[in-house]
């Protein structure tokens, strides 16, 4: 049986919102699998904490929450400090190294570091794109929704004039995880 818990977050205007949404899109409505998506944030429109949850399930979901995420994204120090408390044994924690500093203990958890924000600048000239490589990454780093659906939704979910530059920004993210899981393809 399918179960896996994501918790993306970061800080209000990094798109974590939009990506709990473009990842819910590729694994509901694209890979027909259960999905339930929750979104919480602060009170500050920009830079305060902020997540998006995702639980995917070949069953229904009986639990509305993530109680022990499978993979956990961090776009900020602060959200890792926040809401990395429930990651255990086995579990991925995936940040952007350049905005994550201090890295916690975290006993058997594999911590990924990527520089999301700067992949996003190099491949793209812009740093809003950070969420699209971070969902590259994602899409690397568990097998559980295809790549090629992933991107199917960024490509969906953005006008056709920003479908290049996404598709360089996913291909990085996908690439930096591929290279820090050791996989080729």
């Amino acid at each position: 049986m399918l179960h896996y818990e994501y918790r993306f977050s970061g800080s209000g205007g990094q798109g974590l919102m939009l990506l709990g949404d473009i990842m819910a899109q590729a694994a509901g409505c694209l890979e027909g699998k259960q999905i339930l998506l929750t979104k919480s944030y602060g009170p500050e429109a920009r830079g305060g904490a902020c997540r998006s949850e995702m639980i995917l399930s070949d069953e229904p979901i009986n639990y509305p929450a993530v109680t022990s995420p499978d993979l956990m994204l961090a776009m900020s120090q602060k959200a890792c400090d926040s809401y990395r408390g429930d990651l255990h044994e086995g579990r991925i924690l995936l940040l952007d190294e350049e905005l994550v500093h201090s890295v916690p203990e975290l006993a058997g958890v594999r911590i990924v570091r990527i520089p999301l924000t700067r992949l996003a600048v190099l491949s793209t000239g812009k740093s809003v794109a950070a969420n699209v490589t971070a969902l590259g990454a994602i899409a690397g780093l568990c097998r559980c929704v295809k790549p090629e659906s992933v991107l199917k939704a960024v490509q969906d979910r953005f006008a056709p004039k920003f479908r290049e530059s996404n598709d360089r920004a996913f291909a990085a993210g996908l690439k930096a995880a591929r290279d820090a899981f050791g996989v080729n393809k």
